[in-house]
């Protein structure tokens, strides 16, 4: 009897053994391994991208020294000025006008009364107008001779059918 138990007791021992190593390589080694193999997969991305960026930077040195040029003689650069507190109110008629001149039909034209409120220096105008993209540069030249225009955040134009939609925030200079 002593001899059948013997191999049974061994048996168990190693099968206890063999799972405790078998849960060791699961519950550490394993997902340390996953964790490798994800590390290495970013590094070779970003080393493909790196790669791609040392191709492409002649071709984007030589295109941003093509890109300057000194200021065109025909585009209106007034002098810069500050819209006096009085006009503020009149901010939305004025770009009102000028929309209109350009054939675009307005949707809306917001201020920001957070920067009314505030002496901040700048006033924020979000305008939303629809018409025809040929018009738009035009558009953009008449506001750009605004003296108290600081500066075009963004354009946004949508393409509804023959008519896009466009929307541009703009940040008009006021006196504080």
């Amino acid at each position: 009897m002593a001899n059948s138990k013997l191999p049974t007791r061994n048996m168990v021992v190693i099968l206890l053994l063999g799972g405790g190593v078998l849960l060791f390589i699961l519950l550490s080694i394993f997902p340390n391994y996953l964790a490798y193999s994800n590390i290495n997969h970013e590094i070779n991305t970003l080393q493909n991208q790196i790669e791609e960026q040392k191709l492409l930077s002649p071709i984007f040195s030589d295109l941003t020294k093509k890109t300057k040029f000194k200021d065109p003689q025909n585009l209106p650069f007034p002098q810069k000025a500050q819209l006096s507190k009085n006009d503020t109110g009149n901010i939305a008629a004025i770009i009102q006008k000028i929309i209109q001149q350009k054939n675009f039909n307005l949707v809306s034209i917001q201020t920001d009364v957070g920067g009314l409120l505030e002496d901040s220096g700048t006033l924020k105008v979000s305008i939303e107008m629809i018409g025809d993209f040929l018009n738009l540069r035009d558009m953009i030249l008449q506001l750009g001779a605004l003296p108290y225009l600081e500066h075009i955040e963004f354009v946004r134009i949508d393409s509804h059918s023959e008519s896009q939609q466009f929307q541009l925030k703009i940040w008009i200079a006021q006196e504080q």
